[in-house]
């Protein structure tokens, strides 16, 4: 056997979380759960569906129909907060549960995945955080099973390895990756989305577009550099095959579906296709990564928590889209003319011209769904852009996976044209 000794690394992996997709699949988890021999489950939600839909009492009924005990801690916040799930950890220590079911959108799954891990493997809550927030422990080992059920069809959570939280002292988003935070099952009933009002399903309709835009961009992973060891290799490996067939697929089905799911929730054909879409992004991004819009997101909620706001993670991701794929539109002609036909624009003549449509088909959808115009409309303006950008270079786990080098010149470029866009 020959080994070569490379700069780059030759190898990626692909991890996948086991899914149950179909209207009216929810009614089997009790079933799921018992063939996993647990006896005892929290299930980890918000108020809302606790209190506005009967999501949450007939989940408990299907689990206890098969013997296991359950309990709800329904106080998941919007953009979870570390306050907040510190508050989930301290309620479930001690109360040896075998298992847990996190049901609502990204903010109660990642919820569940980080009360898992600090109730699993109790430590300080920054140990396993990476740097410069954290000490960067690795998790010793897996975790206790958990069932991922989304309401919302858009952040991916269900079928990766990260989690955000948001650090109030510090006013900044981090993530958190690992393969052990990554779900046993993921259960995606459409049915729960009907729920779903209109800006929500935009913001998060267009957080699923971002995760299979910026797989599809990400850094090849044949050229990523080489890791110390094979332990080292990180969750987000770069774009591939797998990945880019996934990412193609889900923007091509989010370009059809979302508008008509925005403008009638109870469509649920269209319900059912983003639901399905948004889960395909999520295992492209789960393994591929995203990069510059992520990274950007982080301070731009941030510090609109400074300014007395609660930007949803959605729209702060797909505020800079437009503007990083017009940078990327020369050096990725081929893949950004991509995503413009897959996203409907057929009338160009030239690659680099459908190229450069992907920004102007991004900005359209934007458009149909009513999001602000731009970070102006989120309260920001030129002068906080140096420290928007600033603040985005400290993601740098998300940062390595850009096709092109990212400094804090390239940033502020990309902040300032998203100021306003039309």
């Amino acid at each position: 056997m020959i080994f070569l000794d490379l700069p780059i690394d030759p190898v990626f992996s692909f991890r996948t979380v086991p899914l149950k997709f179909g209207v009216g699949v929810l009614s089997e988890i009790g079933y799921d759960l018992s063939t996993l021999n647990v006896k005892k489950g929290l299930i980890i939600t918000d108020k809302q569906l606790v209190e506005k839909t009967k999501v949450i009492e007939q989940t408990k009924a299907c689990l206890e129909e098969k013997g296991i005990e359950v309990d709800v801690w329904d106080h998941v916040e919007p953009e979870p907060s570390d306050t907040s799930i510190k508050d989930g950890i301290s309620y479930a220590k001690g109360r040896k549960y075998d298992s847990i079911v996190g049901i609502g959108g990204g903010s109660a799954i990642d919820t569940a995945k980080i009360i898992n891990l600090y109730t699993s493997f109790p430590a300080d809550f920054y140990d396993y955080f990476s740097p410069p927030i954290g000490r960067g422990m690795n998790i010793p080992g897996p975790l206790k099973p958990l069932i991922a059920v989304p309401t919302t069809s858009g952040t991916g959570s269900e079928t990766t390895g990260v989690a955000i939280v948001t650090f109030k002292d510090k006013k900044i988003k981090f993530g958190l990756s690992s393969k052990y935070l990554m779900p046993t099952l993921a259960v995606l009933d459409p049915q729960v989305t009907l729920s779903m009002p209109p800006s929500v399903t935009a913001n998060t309709g267009m957080d699923a577009l971002m995760h299979a835009i910026e797989s599809y961009t990400a850094i090849p992973y044949k050229i990523r550099p080489k890791p110390e060891s094979f332990e080292s290799r990180p969750v987000y490996q770069g774009s591939n095959p797998i990945s880019d067939g996934l990412a193609e697929r889900a923007i091509q089905i989010i370009g059809d579906n979302l508008l008509l799911a925005y403008s009638n929730g109870n469509n649920l054909e269209a319900r059912a296709n983003m639901h399905l879409a948004a889960s395909m992004a999520g295992l492209a991004f789960g393994n591929a990564g995203t990069h510059i819009p992520h990274a950007l997101s982080y301070p731009i909620a941030g510090e609109s928590m400074k300014k007395g706001s609660k930007i949803p993670h959605g729209l702060a991701v797909a505020i800079t889209g437009p503007a990083t794929l017009k940078v990327f539109a020369p050096f990725l002609k081929d893949r950004c003319a991509k995503i413009a036909y897959l996203l409907g624009e057929t009338d160009f003549s030239t690659i680099y011209d459908g190229a450069l449509k992907a920004s102007d088909a991004v900005i359209k959808m934007m458009r149909a769904l009513k999001m602000p115009n731009g970070i102006k409309e989120l309260g920001f303006d030129a002068s906080d852009v140096p420290n928007l950008a600033e603040k985005a270079l400290i993601q740098q786990r998300l940062l390595a996976l850009s096709p092109i080098t990212v400094n804090k010149g390239l940033l502020e470029q990309i902040l300032n044209a998203s100021l306003q866009y039309w």
